[in-house]
């Protein structure tokens, strides 16, 4: 006892040698007080960090206290305190320690409270991260919250709710750092009342939150936004806080973005911030992102700047409303000190919402380095890369209207409307007459075809203002510059809009804008609000608003005035168009006077154009729409044209009118400058709306010389004139030579030639009948690889070429059809063909730029087990490019009219092939296609290709080729872009590389005129990038993706080349198969036929799919097919995800003499394709037809047989008798029709032998009925119709009718009555396409026999 006390005095001693404003640690060592809960170990044993928060609660609740009210609260208790999940997260044993709340003890009059006090401040990246289960036995959406709660206002930082039973941990995560101590963290969950409830927390924990701590990742601010907001941190300072919201965002479409909305109890000042830990300094910094802005008061984004050190810089800013639509914007930063980005935005008002996503930073370390060229640019933190052009005379400045008081400057920037805003000023006051100054961009990538619109804001006031010009100089800039846009003169005090067309789509180029001093010290010359959109500029004096205002200003009169809003379609709005008329979309905008509908009084707009100049004659020509709540309404609009200030109206309409938009063209002159006014009144309490779209006002016309003289555009490329070199065979072989070092020739044939299918088409291509003149090579050679080659001497020397010609090649072993080009010292095959095509001509085009060209030819090959042709027809050699690009191979420079979206990072570009990647068109090094190209960026980039602008369509099909990367996740996806907005994805394709070029189909529709989009996204490591080729589009819509008849070709069914294997042959009736197809029943429809071949061994032949891109967890797919005996071979059915991973579906070594169905439900919600298989047997045959792929399980799996014809010679073909009584059908022969036992003879054979059914009179009561019933059939198709024969003779003969039975309705299809003579006459009716029915016929006897 005595030594006891001895150490507990001396522990005693120990714990007083720590100062007073110190902490003891359990392991004796001291730390000052401050270091506690500053989420550091300031202990070695972590003791001072032991109550503030981060806790497993295996020991204690490490400062949580529980502050419900009531007996629903929180409680630290074992996990086996439930049976679910049955353990903590911490030991994952049932021992372990949470914080449990229990719903049984749920209460009506209180939530469970868990409170946890912060005192020091957090760092920006601090995090709280927590693992949770929430249970309860229904649907009712168990809900727990953590809140922040700071002095008596709370923010809710989440909310969580499972609607349904969760069995298991979860994680959360939540922002809360960037603010000083001082606060509360919460946990609260309200009770239910509806069966059980469990709710615990486990293994909290605070992340990066200590002072200097920098959380992981912390560079990653590349941030798509769908899994969280990367390394983009809230701002807690601030009155508002960022959210992450789903809905329409860029990146897919249906995605997350970061998103503020205005609402009633928003102060207008209310700001959310994010913000960046600071950048590496001494690089390069590339930033780039998409933003909405939309709303009648919607507030404004800044993206600001901070050095160490230094305070806050506003780069860039927008104001207001910017259309419903993302808009795009980028940024350069260089910087030799660390900088950190802030994203900000202000409410405003009190609607409309301000949205971002897709925000990319990239980084270098090359002060060289550059960024993409900015394509907006407010002049508000920097010159956004415009830079001194070193010809001109001295420099722009960048300043505000406070820093140019009492000078010739504009007093306010265009972008804010302030005095403190900035733009680009060329100072003129301080120059000399004729003195230039000259500022040049960056460089801009090369663009689009249709060129790009530049778009700016300029000033130009006083009377030595001078000029005001703007050049294009290709890069590098040794090239002469070429002026786009000039002004002279004083332009008045006001900032004007100007626009112009930038064309330069093969090299990349720099614009140039250039101030010239006019002759005394009053004018300048300004500019701000760069922006480059895609496509040309809209024509002068035009506005669709579909960018923005075009340079008509709001000018309403001070007394009762209000704006014209800038809107959309899909705004809403009681008395607002639905769709624009421009685009007759949602998406579209017009601009509007709308009242709401309590408001009153008097309100006037003014729409002001820009000052033009006198004109004698000149037209307007817009659209209006005008609605309102009554017919008493009053509502007026009115156009003025204002001259020296006095309104003279030229136009006006008011009352109600059909919610429709109405054409106006009005005729007026001018004597001196004027403007053109668009003015609303209301008068008092009237409610309505008022809408302006499509405005174009035409100088030095009249309205009545606006005669539409438009032609329809045509579709047929011109035909260029003969040459010597052309050929259609109908006359020989022209002036083409068979070769007589080849082991064969060509044979000059024609189609009555031909006896058996694969002997050679049945006609040529030149005049379509079985008349005209082919060459045909037959495919059953005695050597393997023999050739038989035609050449065609060239009469001209060109390195520019067009090689055209029709080819047909059919059977199941055929082998290569080639071009080559003859040269003096050199022989190249340049575009070439393997194995069996669809039974059509086909077109080839092949553009040739070979030098020295002598002749081109034409090769054939074959082997010794060859089966079926190779033929060609209608041969042309012309100088220059191909006319017809259908589909769009890219084998000439102007892509089709495809080009590059620009306003992305990625790019596309043209290549030719090479050994490792033959382009699909030619199939040879000759060829080219498109591909993405790869750049040294370290982030994921996205490369986009556009269409030419289309027509509107209810149904457009797109075809295209793709070769997806091995060992990457690259993306690609079609869209489509409608009045600058993109859709969702149509299509998409990621995830199990190409092994070859694969063929894709899907069917776009829009309302108005669209452009395709082809978007790929590239991600950085990849050696290889995603290709396409072989674009078509046709009109009408695509067949279902895996989906085929075979009526017009194998739609995107492609024969898979295996060694020692076949192709599947398309086919009719004519051919070594089925008698029928399945599709129509005529020997006319086509099916896929894989025959018999003469060999020693089996031979496969393999067909797959497209990619199915299921968007269900089953898809069905049902085939039918017909093997002849058992010795046709076998067919397997595989479900195929990746180039080793196939599942067997269906196997099958057995079939009978009818088309036989098989269904089977793939359980799979990824791409999968489908292949079907067939080794060939000794005999016989297999055929599929009517692949059908739908979404969802089959409703029955398996096999079951078709619907076929039935002569009663062998049996009933599952025929039933389902009479009731005595009077019934039976199968019988050789009757006689005195005795009424039916006819003698049958109508199969004709003779005494042959069967037939019928029903006897001596059977049955008067008015009985006798039933023969059908099978019950699957599916019929369109076309399909019923026939048979019937015999009705004698005196007194009763009724014979033919009903179609659909579950529980009958529908007659057919009937007769009475004596019909004594001989078998045809019967039937149309069918048509049911769902699964039975056809029954029916007897009513009186009298003597029916057959």
């Amino acid at each position: 006892m005595r030594r006891l006390l001895v150490l507990l005095s001396v522990f005693l001693i120990l714990v007083s040698c720590c100062p007073e404003s110190d902490f003891l640690c359990a392991s004796g060592k001291c730390v000052p007080v401050d270091d506690v809960c500053d989420f550091k170990d300031d202990c070695d044993d972590g003791s001072d960090e032991e109550f503030c928060g981060s806790c497993d609660f295996e020991r204690h609740s490490c400062g949580w206290n529980d502050s419900s009210v009531g007996v629903y609260r929180w409680r630290l208790e074992m996990a086996n305190i439930s049976l679910i999940p049955g353990q903590d997260h911490t030991t994952g044993s049932p021992w372990g320690h949470v914080m449990h709340v229990e719903g049984d003890s749920a209460t009506h009059f209180g939530k469970a409270v868990l409170l946890h006090s912060v005192d020091k401040p957090m760092a920006l990246g601090c995090h709280i991260s927590f693992w949770y289960h929430l249970y309860d036995d229904f649907s009712v959406s168990t809900r727990m919250y953590l809140k922040m709660i700071r002095n008596t206002g709370s923010t809710e930082l989440l909310m969580i709710s499972k609607p349904q039973q969760n069995r298991g941990w979860e994680n959360a995560t939540a922002f809360i750092g960037n603010q000083p101590g001082g606060f509360k963290l919460e946990f609260s969950v309200d009770p239910s009342f509806l069966g059980a409830q469990d709710i615990m927390l486990d293994d909290i924990s605070f992340e990066s939150c200590g002072e200097g701590d920098i959380p992981a990742g912390s560079q990653l601010l590349t941030c798509d936004f769908e899994k969280d907001t990367c390394a983009w941190y809230p701002d807690h300072t601030v009155s508002l806080l960022w959210k992450r919201a789903r809905g329409i965002d860029h990146t897919t479409g249906s995605g997350y973005f970061m998103s503020i909305t205005p609402g009633s109890k928003l102060d207008p000042s209310s700001t959310a911030r994010l913000i960046s830990y600071p950048q590496p300094a001494g690089t390069v910094i590339c930033v780039s992102f998409w933003y909405r802005m939309y709303g009648s008061d919607v507030g404004s984004v800044r993206f600001l700047t901070k050095s160490t050190r230094e305070p806050e810089t506003v780069v860039w800013m927008r104001h207001g409303t910017q259309g419903n639509k993302w808009r795009f914007t980028d940024l350069t930063f260089t910087t030799d000190t660390p900088l950190q980005f802030i994203l900000e935005a202000v409410v405003g008002g009190k609607q409309g919402s301000i949205v971002i996503d897709d925000m990319v930073v990239s980084s270098s370390s090359n002060v060289n380095g550059s960024c993409p060229a900015e394509r907006e640019c407010t002049f508000q933190g920097s010159l956004c890369g415009l830079q001194v052009e070193m010809s001109g005379d001295f420099t722009w400045n960048r300043t505000t209207g406070a820093l140019g008081a009492n000078t010739s400057s504009p007093a306010l920037d265009h972008t804010l409307g302030t005095e403190l805003g900035y733009y680009l000023s060329a100072q003129l006051w301080n120059h000399h007459v004729g003195s230039r100054g000259r500022m040049i961009t960056g460089v801009n990538d090369a663009t689009p075809r249709s060129g790009e619109c530049w778009m700016f804001w300029y000033h130009m006031e006083g009377r030595a203002s001078g000029e005001l010009n703007i050049y294009l100089q290709p890069f590098p800039g040794s090239r002469t510059q070429t002026l786009l846009w000039s002004r002279t003169g004083d332009q008045g005090d006001r900032w004007r809009h100007g626009r112009t067309t930038v064309l330069s789509p093969d090299i990349p180029y720099q614009v140039i804008f250039e101030a010239v001093a006019g002759d005394g010290r009053e004018g300048d010359i300004a500019i701000d609000d760069l922006t480059l959109v895609n496509g040309p500029c809209p024509p002068q004096g035009f506005c669709d608003f579909e960018i923005d205002y075009c340079g008509w200003l709001n000018s309403p009169p001070a007394v009762s005035g209000v704006d014209w809003e800038w809107w959309s379609g899909s705004s809403g709005g009681r008395f607002s168009p639905k769709v624009d008329h421009t685009t007759n979309s949602g998406q579209g905008h017009y601009i509007i006077f709308t009242t709401g509908v309590f408001s009153s009084g008097l309100e006037i707009t003014q729409l002001q154009s820009e000052p033009m100049e006198a004109v004698e004659n000149a037209c307007i020509e817009f659209w209006y729409f005008m609605d309102m709540w009554g017919t008493m309404d009053q509502m007026e609009l009115t156009v003025y044209v204002n001259e020296t200030g006095v309104l003279r109206s030229i136009w006006s309409r008011f009352g109600q009118l059909d919610p429709i938009w109405y054409q106006a063209m009005v005729d007026y002159n001018a004597t001196g400058p004027h403007q053109i006014i668009f003015s609303t009144r209301r008068p008092g309490r009237e409610d309505g709306g008022i809408a302006l779209d499509d405005i174009h006002v035409r100088m030095n016309l009249t309205c009545a010389e606006l005669i539409p003289t438009t032609s329809a555009p045509t579709t047929v490329p011109t035909t260029p004139p003969a040459t010597p070199m052309d050929c259609t065979f109908e006359h020989g072989l022209c002036n083409c030579v068979q070769e007589t070092d080849d082991a064969f020739d060509w044979v000059h044939s024609q189609g009555l030639q031909v006896d058996q299918p694969w002997n050679g088409p049945l006609y040529d291509h030149t005049v379509g009948n079985d008349k005209g003149f082919y060459l045909m090579v037959n495919m059953s050679g005695s050597v393997d690889g023999e050739t038989a080659v035609v050449s065609v001497p060239l009469t001209f020397q060109t390195t520019d070429l067009c090689v055209g010609f029709w080819y047909y090649m059919l059977g199941p072993s055929v082998s290569n059809l080639d071009l080559l080009v003859q040269t003096k010292t050199s022989r190249t095959v340049v575009w070439t063909r393997q194995g069996s095509q669809d039974s059509e001509w086909m077109n080839a085009q092949v553009q040739l730029g070979i030098a020295d060209t002598q002749e081109v030819q034409f090769s054939g090959s074959r082997n010794t087990s060859g089966s079926g042709f190779i033929a060609i027809d209608d041969v042309t050699v012309k100088e220059g490019a191909c006319k017809d690009q259908h589909p769009c191979g890219f084998e000439v420079d102007s892509w089709c009219d495809f080009e590059v979206d620009v306003s992305h990072k990625g790019r596309w570009g043209r290549l030719r092939g090479s050994k490792d990647r033959l382009d699909h068109t030619y199939r040879t090094e000759n060829g080219f296609y498109l591909t993405v190209l790869k750049r040294s960026s370290e982030e994921t980039e996205v490369a986009q290709l556009l269409s030419s602008e289309l027509s509107s369509t209810t149904g457009m099909c797109v075809r295209f080729w793709y070769w997806l990367p091995a060992g990457s996740t690259d993306r690609l996806s079609v869209h489509v872009l409608r009045s600058e907005e993109q859709g969702l994805a149509l299509w998409q394709r990621s995830g199990a590389p190409s092994t070859g070029w694969e063929v894709a189909e899907l069917t776009v529709s829009a309302p108005n005129t669209f452009k395709v989009v082809f978007r790929a996204e590239h991600a950085p490591g990849s050696d290889s990038t995603v290709q396409i080729d072989d674009v078509s589009m046709r009109e009408g819509a695509c067949t279902p993706t895996g989906s085929c008849d075979f009526e017009s070709g194998q739609c995107t069914w492609v024969n898979e080349a295996r060694t020692g294997g076949h192709d599947w042959v398309q086919a009719d009736g004519r051919f070594h198969g089925p008698d029928t197809d399945h599709t129509s029943q005529t020997p006319e429809g086509r099916f896929l036929l894989s025959p018999a071949l003469p060999q020693n061994q089996s031979s496969r032949a393999v067909v797959v799919s497209e990619w199915i891109q299921s968007q269900t967890e089953a898809t069905c797919l049902t085939i039918w097919y017909h093997m002849n005996g058992s010795e046709s071979g076998s067919l397997r059915v595989f479900e195929r995800s990746g180039p080793t991973k196939q599942e067997l579906l269906f196997e099958t070594q057995s079939g009978g003499s009818n088309w036989t169905r098989f269904s089977g439900s793939v359980e799979k919600s990824g791409p999968f394709q489908v292949l079907i298989d067939a080794e060939s047997g000794d005999r016989g045959f297999i055929a599929v037809d009517d692949i059908i792929v739908t979404p969802g399980l089959c409703p029955d799996n398996g096999t079951s047989g078709d619907f076929v014809g039935c002569s009663f010679e062998n049996g009933t073909c599952d025929w039933a008798d389902v009479s009731v009584g005595q009077f019934t059908w039976q199968r019988g022969r050789n009757g006689t029709t005195t005795e009424n036992t039916g006819p003698s003879l049958d109508h199969t054979l004709g003779t005494e032998l042959g069967w037939y059914m019928a029903v006897e009179s001596s059977r049955g009561d008067v008015d009985s009925f006798a039933a023969l019933q059908s099978p019950t059939m699957k599916q019929a198709s369109a076309v399909c119709s019923l026939e048979f024969y019937y015999h009705m003779y004698g005196t007194g003969v009763g009724e014979l009718r033919v009903l179609l039975q659909e579950g529980s309705r009958t529908t007659p299809l057919w009937w007769r009555s009475g004596d019909q003579g004594d001989a078998w006459r045809r019967g039937g009716g149309d069918r048509g396409s049911y769902p699964p029915m039975c056809s029954p016929c029916s007897s009513r006897r009186p009298g003597p026999s029916v057959s």
